[in-house]
């Protein structure tokens, strides 16, 4: 798959090859940021900003959660991972979500941290 927008992504680290998916917000210019931590330690990490946000292209909106899920299998499929272990926080979680059930082939290990799987605003 082949991703129509410029996207920013960094890697750091060895070993297994991990893709980590931030919340709405969280891009690669916020320090520290995971690639800053232990984890790097062990594997071998990438993440990247998500479409509109940090340094990643600012394409007409408004973006649904298939283009987030296929933005990160295109990522994937451009630095050759065909497997990896992927971490979703929050927004990203739901991002990682919808990545595992459109692209079940590409997910090892799944982890969600502090996410839904769906955003819907309730009433008080």
């Amino acid at each position: 798959m082949q991703n129509t927008i410029k996207m920013h992504y960094e890697a750091r680290g060895e070993g297994p090859h991990v893709l980590y998916i931030s919340g709405t917000g969280a891009d690669l210019r916020v320090k520290p940021g995971v690639l800053d931590s232990p984890i790097t330690q062990q594997f071998e990490v990438l993440a990247y900003d998500q479409r509109g946000l940090g340094q990643s292209e600012i394409p007409a909106g408004p973006y649904t959660m298939a283009q987030y899920a296929d933005d990160a299998l295109a990522l994937l499929e451009q630095k050759g991972w065909p497997k990896v272990h992927v971490i979703g926080v929050s927004f990203g979680g739901m991002v990682a979500l919808n990545l595992a059930i459109r692209h079940p082939h590409v997910i090892d290990r799944l982890v969600l941290c502090c996410t839904s799987p769906r955003r819907r605003v309730r009433p008080l």
